[in-house]
């Protein structure tokens, strides 16, 4: 979408004229306004937040639901066409429909602290060996943890507020770890388990994971539930616990989840967070966009 030049001044000129109760007013600066494009997010998010008027923040509400929405289905269906799937980049794509102006810099730079931290400790380690110490600084050190309190809450599926409030969803505090272990090349791999979502440790470690493949999952060394607290468990172990929900084993082989997974099960999990909070237009948008992925 080809977006127009505006100067400061301009938007927050028509920002204040968002208060005016005349609805033809209305009409000629929300065209003015939607031909900016989404670079005009972070000025009406400031003029939302600063505002003391029911009806401009009304409004403000609704312009930006409207270009957080375009810009999230523009660039997250253009995400998911790219073989590479950075899931971090998908993620603050994510992050940023509720937050736009999020500092990326500040969850880059918690993560790298985090690899930093943990990468002499795992140098030539046993796989139990590096879990322990990613468990030790992530849960320990750094004090991460289960949203049991608000297990469905909307800010678990933004990655943003996951590092500032240190508290997330089974996916998201796996993502921490995921993207943690990217750094370090560690093959540790996300697992969409029926019950809730889990890691799995390659067997060998280091080795190239970038193409997933029937074999992965006969590839995994142990279980990893950072959710509770970090506890590893045997194949066996999780047999038996996908048996008790009557889960085809056979089916074990679909469980090894890409980064685009990941993308579309956080975003799963914002629909249902906003559906039950009772925004539900919202949800049902976004069901539409994850539909396209």
């Amino acid at each position: 979408m080809k977006t127009l030049s505006f100067d400061k001044n301009k938007i927050k000129a028509l920002i204040q004229l968002l208060d005016d109760p005349n609805n033809e007013v209305y009409d000629l600066v929300e065209k003015e306004i939607l031909s900016g494009g989404s670079e005009l997010i972070p000025y009406l998010q400031e003029g939302f937040d600063h505002s003391n008027n029911e009806l401009q923040k009304t409004r403000l509400a609704t312009l930006l639901d409207n270009f957080k929405l375009n810009h999230l289905k523009r660039e997250i269906v253009k995400w998911s066409k790219n073989e590479t799937h950075d899931l971090l980049k998908g993620l603050l794509l994510i992050a940023k429909f509720g937050y736009p102006s999020l500092s990326e810099n500040e969850i880059t730079k918690t993560i790298q602290l985090l690899a930093q931290e943990i990468k002499p400790l795992v140098e030539n380690k046993s796989n139990y060996e590096i879990m322990q110490a990613m468990n030790m600084v992530i849960l320990d050190n750094h004090k991460f943890g289960g949203n049991y309190k608000n297990y469905s809450g909307i800010n678990n599926s933004f990655i943003n507020k996951v590092i500032e409030d240190k508290v997330g969803n089974p996916i998201m505090i796996c993502v921490i770890y995921l993207l943690v272990a990217k750094e370090l090349n560690i093959n540790l791999i996300g697992i969409n388990s029926p019950k809730h979502f889990i890691m799995g440790i390659l067997e060998e470690t280091g080795k190239d994971i970038s193409i997933y493949n029937d074999e992965l999952i006969n590839q995994i060394d142990f279980y990893i539930d950072p959710f509770f607290q970090g506890i590893f468990y045997g194949n066996d172990k999780f047999d038996e616990f996908l048996k008790e929900i009557n889960f085809n084993l056979k089916d074990k082989v679909l469980l090894p989840a890409t980064n685009l997974d990941i993308v579309k099960r956080v975003m799963n999990n914002l629909i249902y967070a906003l559906h039950t909070s009772g925004e539900k237009k919202s949800a049902t948008d976004l069901l539409k966009i994850v539909d396209l992925l």
